[in-house]
C-alpha cells in the first residue's frame, strides 16, 4: 500500500490527477498506512483538481486543525470553497456562497495583490461578486455594508484589468476602482452626503485612469450629495459641467430639470427634462423623467401635455409589465385615468414627440439636405444642407428610419440642435429629427 501512495504521488506531480485519486482513497481508508501532511495535501488537491470539491473539502477540514503549520492544506482548502461557490456563482445559493466567504475569509483573509505579487487574492473576487448581487436589482446597504467594512482598500490590486471580446481587447477597471464606485454609492443610499462627498474626491484625485463612465458618475455622486445638504447652486455647478459632449447622459440634465423644479424655475426645469428625454436612453428607465415632465406641465397648467405623459407611463409601464409607483399612481388618479386600459406605446410615444418638437423647434424652420457622407463606423455621418455650403454632422439614432435606409444620396429635412465638436474642441450644430423624403 505504501507503494500505491508513493504512485500516487508520483501521478499528482505529472498531474494525473484522475490517476492518482483512486490510490489516495485505498490509501486514506487503510489503517495501516499512515499519510503525512504532504501525501493529505497531494490527496485532497487532487480531489479539487478532479472536481470532487465537496471531498476535498471534507477531508480537508477533518485535517487542517492537524496540520495547522502547514498552509498548503489550508490554501487548497480555501480554492476548494471558492472552486464550490464563487467560481461559477449562482445567485440562488447566495446564503451558501455567504457562509462559504466566510470561511474563505477565516483560512486566508484578504491577501495584497500589487505589482510584487499578482497571484489573485480569492477573498477579494468573492466579495465583488457577492457585492454585484448585492447592488442589483435594488441596492441592498446592510449586506453591501457589511461585505465592504471586510475589505482593505490599500490590499487591492490598482491595475486595470485587461478582456478580449470578439478579437478585441477591453480594458476593465481596477479592483481598487470598483472598490469606491461601491463605496461612493453605499455612502450616497445611507444619507452620509458629506462622506460620500469626500471619497468621491479621493477617488477621483487617487485614480489616473477611471472606467465606465465613473468621472462621470462619481461627480454626480458629489452634486447630488450637495442637493441633499442644500446647497443646490454647488450641485448645479458641478452638474452643468458634465453636460457637455455625450448626449446619451441624459440622467444629467435630468437631475439639472430637477434643482430647477425645486427652486420653482419651471421654465428652465423644462427646458432640460426635454434635452434628457431626447437623449438616447431606455424608456423604462427614463419613465421617471417622463412622470417628472407632467409635473412640470402641470405647474405650467399645460394639462393637455400633463395628461399626455400620464399616459405615456402607463403604456411604458404596461409594455414593460411593471407595476405603477405611488408618484405615478398619484398622477393617474389625479387624470382620472385607468391604468388598465391599453395604451399603444408605439402611436402614444409620437404623440409626445410632436409635443416635444413643438416646443423644442416650434420656432425653428425645418432644413432640407442630403445624406453626403458614412463614416466607417456605420453609426454617424454628414449632412450637406441644400445652401451646398453648410454640413452637419448626425448620428443614425437621430433619424426616423430603419438602419439599412440610411445611405449617401438620401434626401432628407431636419433640425438643428447644439453639440460638441470634441475633435476641434468647441461647440457645433447637429442635425436631429431627420426624416427621408425618398
Amino acid at each position: 500500500m505504501a507503494d500505491q501512495l508513493q504512485q500516487a504521488n508520483e501521478l499528482r506531480k505529472g498531474k494525473k490527477f484522475e490517476e492518482a485519486v483512486p490510490l489516495y482513497d485505498e490509501a486514506y481508508i487503510d489503517s495501516q498506512v499512515v499519510m503525512n501532511k504532504w501525501d493529505i495535501w497531494g490527496y485532497v488537491y487532487s480531489l479539487r483538481k478532479t472536481g470532487s470539491l465537496d471531498k476535498s473539502i471534507e477531508i480537508s477540514e477533518k485535517h487542517i486543525s492537524e496540520f495547522s503549520d502547514f498552509e498548503n492544506i489550508s490554501n487548497n482548502l480555501t480554492w476548494a470553497y471558492f472552486d464550490k461557490y464563487i467560481r461559477n456563482f449562482n445567485p440562488s445559493e447566495i446564503i451558501k456562497i455567504e457562509k462559504g466567504m466566510e470561511r474563505i475569509y477565516e483560512l486566508n483573509g484578504q491577501q495584497v495583490v500589487n505589482e510584487s505579487n499578482n497571484i489573485p487574492c480569492p477573498f477579494t473576487i468573492g466579495v465583488f461578486k457577492v457585492l454585484k448581487h448585492y447592488k442589483k436589482p435594488n441596492f441592498n446597504s446592510a449586506k453591501v455594508r457589511y461585505r465592504i467594512d471586510k475589505i482593505d482598500p490599500e490590499k487591492l490590486s490598482k491595475k486595470e484589468q485587461t478582456i478580449t471580446q470578439d478579437g478585441k481587447e477591453r480594458k476593465l477597471a481596477s479592483d481598487y476602482e470598483t472598490y469606491y464606485s461601491f463605496l461612493i454609492t453605499l455612502l450616497f443610499n445611507e444619507s452620509k452626503y458629506d462622506d460620500c462627498i469626500n471619497v468621491a474626491e479621493n477617488a477621483l484625485n487617487s485614480i489616473t485612469q477611471l472606467h465606465y463612465d465613473n468621472a462621470i458618475w462619481f461627480k454626480r455622486r458629489i452634486a447630488l450629495s450637495y442637493v441633499e445638504l442644500g446647497d443646490s447652486d454647488k450641485a448645479e455647478e458641478i452638474l452643468k459641467s458634465l453636460d457637455k459632449g455625450k448626449g446619451e447622459k441624459w440622467f444629467i440634465e435630468f437631475e439639472l430639470s430637477k434643482i430647477y423644479f425645486e427652486q420653482e424655475n419651471f421654465d428652465k426645469s423644462l427646458d432640460f427634462a426635454l434635452k434628457a428625454a431626447k437623449n438616447f436612453g431606455d424608456d423604462l428607465m427614463k419613465v421617471n423623467l417622463y412622470t417628472h415632465l407632467a409635473r412640470i406641465f402641470y405647474k405650467q397648467n399645460k394639462l393637455d401635455y400633463a395628461k399626455s405623459h400620464a399616459e405615456l407611463v402607463i403604456a411604458i409601464k404596461q409594455a414593460n409589465d411593471s407595476k405603477l409607483d405611488s408618484e405615478q399612481q398619484k398622477l393617474i388618479s389625479f387624470f382620472k385615468l385607468d391604468a388598465s386600459e391599453t395604451i399603444d406605446l408605439k402611436n402614444q410615444k409620437r404623440s409626445i414627440e410632436k409635443i416635444w418638437n413643438e416646443i423644442v423647434y416650434g420656432s425653428q424652420v425645418t432644413l432640407k439636405g442630403v445624406i453626403n457622407k458614412i463614416l466607417p463606423n456605420g453609426k454617424s455621418g454628414f449632412i450637406l444642407a441644400d445652401n451646398g455650403k453648410d454640413s452637419y454632422f448626425f448620428n443614425f439614432n437621430s433619424v426616423k428610419a430603419r438602419k439599412e435606409f440610411i445611405q449617401a444620396g438620401k434626401k432628407v429635412s431636419f433640425f438643428l440642435t447644439e453639440s460638441f465638436d470634441k475633435k476641434k474642441n468647441k461647440k457645433s450644430m447637429e442635425a436631429v429629427e431627420i426624416f427621408i423624403s425618398r
